[in-house]
């Protein structure tokens, strides 16, 4: 449950989404303090009926949420 109680926390405080540029991290200048922050992607969702994942993470200071799609092969 933490986990998922981590995702309504992130999702029901997001300022806002948007599109990474990249797959493991995006920096951006936080609107809050006005610094560069590297925020990693370190969350993933994933659907088991396909290989396609998002992966997004969340700016601490500024409640930005980041994501990218990405796939992951569930074949070995």
């Amino acid at each position: 449950m933490e986990l998922l109680e981590n995702l309504k926390d992130i999702i029901l405080n997001a300022n806002g989404f948007e599109k990474s540029k990249n797959y493991y991290f995006e920096n951006h200048i936080c609107s809050k303090t006005g610094n560069n922050i590297k925020v990693n992607l370190n969350f993933k969702l994933s659907n088991e009926n396909n290989d396609k994942i998002m992966k997004f993470g969340i700016c601490n200071h500024c409640k930005k949420v980041f994501y990218c799609y990405d796939f992951e092969s569930n074949s070995f």
